[in-house]
């Protein structure tokens, strides 16, 4: 290629003229480019500020709540590195009670450590910047006196040292807080935990105390009713042989001997004073006793309607009752069977059968109680015998005890020929009607009632409505022969209300019927409504079971 030299002197103007106004258009380009950036350069530097102004401005907003939190969590924060001074937040100066806007210093903050708590701060301090271990918190708790009031306050720390790392300087930082508030408070806590240990303790010592007092009291009732009853029996069971002996002896003398009458009015006040002595003694409330003997009562011949000779099977200890009640028996019309104890009964009830059993509670080998719950476990007819208790304890409680055992009726002694006589035929009478359909019961009021209850309670509701059925009817018959009018009402309200609730309408019938009849007829017989009593009582269980436990 020919050099510019070589060229003519116009083609070389013309060459230089193109290479000048390319190099104008670079030049021309490179302002403009330079141009726009410059402006970019601008826009970005205006955004920048406007950012940092902004960051600025939410910082320091951040910052007015950091120390608006400290100032109300009464805390400040700490900071300091090697070889510069430590400097705080505003809420030391008000941690330390200084003045508006004077700031809070370590050297002020140490000043202000009360006089018991600076030498060991001091030690703290310096184990601190030396031996303790770098990297994590440690916790440090003193006094100080402010400086405003002289009071007394409480600071907590919570403080770092990190150790410098290449050209990081090593920096201690950590925060400061007020914990007198807190402080009082768990104290607070602690006492009134305390307080509630003492009680605690207080109240199981009187609850140990309580329940060996609530224990002697039971074993002194125990006791006090084993006493009754002992005593009961021995009062009663000889009384028991001479009122039975005068009652077999009363067709042939009475009226022929005035003797004989007085001996007869003073064996029944003897009886009359043992019984309210021994029910006194039960309920701990003595009262002067007024005897009134009721006139003796004509003999009922309603006993004729059960079959002749009904079996009686009779279980005494004593020689003398066993002959008198074994002679009144004869005098009702009765064929007796006697035995001495409760092993001889079971053996008896098993071997042969009989319409009623008169048990005797208080027996050798095997009492009363333990006797009827045998003959009740028994399969067959014999297990569903009535069993009329004979106790020389008439007591409630002793009553409720022998009627849960599976005792029909109970009778205390001494026994009087009319009350033997009515229990047997009452026990006669419901004898039969263990039979199907013989007791007057609303089926479905009967199941209502059972159904409507878990299982598990069902058993329990049969024998408390048992239980209330023959107290209520004792409650009206006892209130019907006294005429008291009041204690009649409340009785058969009760009666006929727990009766309704297990469907037993033959009884509410024959208590109402009872009822309007004993209003024109004082003298109206309650046989009826014994009867329907018994019969429904007797029909209760096998009912139960036929109703209920099948279903």
């Amino acid at each position: 290629m020919a050099s510019l030299e070589d060229l003519s002197p116009e083609e070389q103007a013309r060459i230089l003229k193109l290479r000048l106004e390319r190099a104008e258009r670079a030049q021309l380009d490179a302002e403009v480019a330079l141009e726009g950036r410059m402006r970019e350069l601008d826009r970005a530097n205006t955004e920048l500020s406007q950012r940092e102004s902004e960051l600025a401005k939410k910082l320091d907003v951040e910052s007015r709540k950091l120390l608006a939190a400290q100032s109300t969590a009464q805390m400040a924060t700490i900071y300091g590195e090697k070889g510069k001074p430590f400097t705080a937040s505003e809420g030391a100066g008000v941690l330390l009670g200084l003045p508006d806007h004077e700031e809070g210093t370590l050297e002020k903050l140490i000043a202000a450590i009360h006089p018991l708590d600076k030498d060991r701060i001091l030690r703290v301090g310096v184990e601190f910047f030396t031996t303790l271990k770098s990297g994590i918190d440690h916790e440090f708790e003193h006094r100080i006196i402010r400086l405003d009031d002289g009071s007394t306050r409480w600071l907590r720390w919570v403080i770092r040292r990190e150790t410098g790392v290449d050209d990081r300087p090593s920096a201690v930082f950590g925060t400061v807080r007020d914990i007198t508030r807190s402080r009082a408070n768990e104290r607070a806590v602690r006492a009134l935990q305390l307080r509630a240990e003492r009680r605690v303790a207080e109240l199981n010592k009187l609850s140990q105390q309580l329940a060996e007092e609530q224990a002697k009291t039971a074993e002194a009732l125990t006791a006090r009713t084993q006493f009754l009853s002992e005593m009961a029996h021995a009062i009663r069971t000889p009384l028991n042989s001479l009122t039975g002996g005068l009652e077999l002896v009363a067709d042939e003398l009475a009226g022929k001997s005035q003797d004989f009458e007085v001996v007869r009015d003073a064996a029944d006040q003897l009886a009359e004073i043992a019984s309210k002595l021994i029910e006194q003694a039960d309920t701990g409330e003595f009262q002067a006793i007024d005897v009134q003997l009721d006139p003796v009562s004509e003999r009922s011949n309603e006993i004729g309607h059960p079959p002749p000779a009904p079996k009686v099977l009779l279980a005494e200890d004593t020689e003398s009752n066993r002959y008198v009640i074994e002679r009144l028996l004869n005098s009702i019309g009765c064929e007796a069977t006697t035995v001495t104890n409760g092993v001889e009964a079971v053996e008896a009830a098993r071997a042969a059968s009989f319409d009623v059993i008169l048990m005797d509670v208080m027996m050798p080998i095997m009492d009363g109680e333990q006797a009827t719950q045998a003959i009740r476990a028994m399969t067959g007819p014999a297990s569903r015998t009535p069993i009329i208790g004979v106790t020389a304890h008439s007591l409630q409680a002793e009553r409720e005890r022998l009627l849960s055992a599976g005792m029909t009726a109970c009778l205390s002694k001494p026994i009087r020929r009319e009350e033997l006589e009515t229990a047997i035929k009452t026990a006669m009478i419901g004898r039969e009607a263990v039979l199907p359909l013989a007791a007057r019961f609303d089926h479905e009021l009967f199941q209502r009632a059972f159904f409507d209850l878990p299982k598990a309670y069902r058993d329990r509701m049969r024998d408390a409505a048992k239980k209330d059925i023959s107290d209520y009817g004792e409650e009206v018959l006892r209130a019907a022969k006294s005429k008291d009018n009041e204690a009649l009402s409340r009785a058969a309200h009760s009666l006929k209300g727990v009766s309704l609730n297990v469907g037993a309408v033959g009884i509410v019938e024959e208590l109402s019927r009872y009822r309007e009849t004993l209003a024109k007829d004082p003298g109206f017989s309650s046989a009826s409504l014994r009867r329907e009593i018994a019969s429904s009582l007797l029909a209760f269980d096998d009912l139960y079971g036929a109703l209920v436990s099948e279903n």
